[in-house]
């Protein structure tokens, strides 16, 4: 069993992964018309334009593919997606509180608000996204990564978060008053401010982040420095 030592020094576990989205490039088009009449399963679907896009709770998104996707509002709360893939999609308001995702991938993408609080990921990588808003108050988060992302505000206050990374991600808000972090890395994010500042605890970050917070952790600690 590796030291207390050696397992700091190894650094945090990175996020696993097994979903290759490959899998999904020949599937058969799908029905516009099953947008809103329950699970889909197995499909593609290609520049969709939608007003307001509802998935029922407990409907079911499974080994789908969505390339280019437009909508005013996007509703799957309570909603399951599994082996899914997302790109271009560029939607105002995505209402995603106590949903279940695994093994997705949302890429090239633009959401604003992301209402996903109480919500089970899995496996689940943003790729290259710019979001608004991310409330994943109370989420249930293992294995999750944002790569080349711009997220104005993350909210995790309460959440759980374990094996979860950053990489040349800027992160404008950062909340995470009362959050269990487990094997979290920071160290590819810039961190503009932080909110909770003890909710850190178990995450890892870099010496030059270290260096920037200093000063709010002297006064988290009650140290005057002079």
């Amino acid at each position: 069993m590796a030291s207390p030592r050696s397992r700091k020094a190894a650094g945090p576990q990175a996020p696993l992964f097994d979903f290759d989205d490959g899998v999904l490039d020949d599937l058969p088009p799908g029905d516009e018309e099953a947008l809103d009449d329950g699970p889909l399963d197995g499909v593609a679907y290609r520049d969709l334009v939608r007003g307001d896009w509802v998935i029922r709770a407990g409907d079911v998104i499974d080994g789908c593919r969505f390339d280019g996707v437009r909508a005013s509002a996007w509703t799957i709360r309570g909603a399951r997606l599994a082996e899914t893939s997302i790109r271009r999609a560029d939607i105002p308001v995505v209402s995603a509180a106590r949903s279940d995702a695994r093994d997705l991938i949302v890429s090239d993408s633009r959401l604003g608000s992301v209402d996903a609080f109480d919500a089970s990921w899995r496996c689940v990588r943003f790729v290259r996204c710019r979001l608004g808003f991310l409330n994943l108050r109370g989420a249930s988060l293992t294995d999750v990564a944002f790569d080349d992302c711009t997220i104005d505000e993350l909210d995790l206050l309460d959440a759980k978060a374990h094996r979860v990374a950053f990489t040349s991600t800027t992160l404008g808000s950062l909340t995470v008053a009362g959050a269990t972090l487990t094997d979290v890395d920071l160290r590819g994010a810039e961190i503009r401010e932080i909110v909770g500042l003890a909710g850190l605890r178990g995450a890892t970050i870099s010496d030059d982040q270290l260096r920037q917070m200093a000063p709010a952790f002297a006064d988290l600690a009650g140290i005057e420095v002079l």
